[in-house]
Formats: structure tokens, sequence, C-alpha cells
């Protein structure tokens, strides 16, 4: 069963790539606009990014009664980048269909935005090179 979901979960993942290809294809010919860029998505989860940590940062400043500007100031970075994929993507294309492709946009970035920020804690780990540690005064 588990082989079964694996494939069935590839196979979702290659019919959503497709879907966005077409999407792409739609959009450049008649708006001259690609609106699933490499650019467009990195730029979206890298607002994710920051209006996370400035969630976690908020948070905690929120327990222990410190300032809570810095998460804050963060959250709204993060909102503001965003914010100028949406612009841009409502400034290319008709309003409806913005609409549509925007909201894929931004449900599509998010567990993508997951998945890279746990690959780059595993490349870090991975270039880090962590050796054992031998205690001599014992």
């Amino acid at each position: 069963m588990v082989v079964l979901g694996i494939i069935g979960f590839i196979a979702a993942l290659m019919a959503l790539y497709i879907f966005l290809e077409y999407v792409n294809g739609f959009t450049l010919k008649g708006y001259k606009y690609e609106f699933f860029s490499i650019a467009h998505m990195l730029q979206v989860i890298v607002g994710y990014w920051i209006i996370y940590f400035g969630h976690s940062i908020y948070a905690k400043a929120l327990k222990k009664g410190a300032d809570l500007l810095n998460g804050e100031v963060l959250i709204a970075i993060g909102a503001v980048v965003v914010l100028v994929v949406i612009y841009k993507n409502f400034k290319a294309i008709p309003f409806l269909l913005a609409l549509l492709l925007t909201a894929l946009q931004l449900l599509i970035a998010a567990p993508l935005a997951i998945g890279v920020f746990l690959g780059l804690i595993l490349l870090f780990a991975a270039a880090a090179e962590t050796k054992p540690v031998y205690v001599i005064n014992n």
C-alpha cells in the first residue's frame, strides 16, 4: 500500500506540474505574463518565511512581556513581499483570472515553503560535517 501511495503522490505532482505549465503557456500567449515563474514562487516562499519567523519572534516576545515591535515589523515586511506578487498578478491579468490563479499560487507556495525550508536545514546539516567530540580529560 505504501508503494501505491508513493506512486499516487508522484502522479499527482506530475499532473500538477503539467497543469501549471499549461496555465503558464496560456498566460504567456494571452497576456505575455508567466504566472508560475520561479521568481514569483521564490518571492512568495520568502515572504511566507519572513511572516513565519516574525510570528515566532512576536509570540516569544508576547510570552516574555518583551518588545513586540521586531516581530510586527517582520510580519509586515513578509506581507508586503507577498502583496507585491499579488499586485503584479492583478496588474498583468484580468481580475477574475488573476483572483483564481493567485489563490492557486498562494496555496501551492505554502507546502513548497515548508519543503524548501526542510531541504535547506538538511543541506546546512550536511554542509556542517559534524564530527564526534572526544573527551580526553576524563
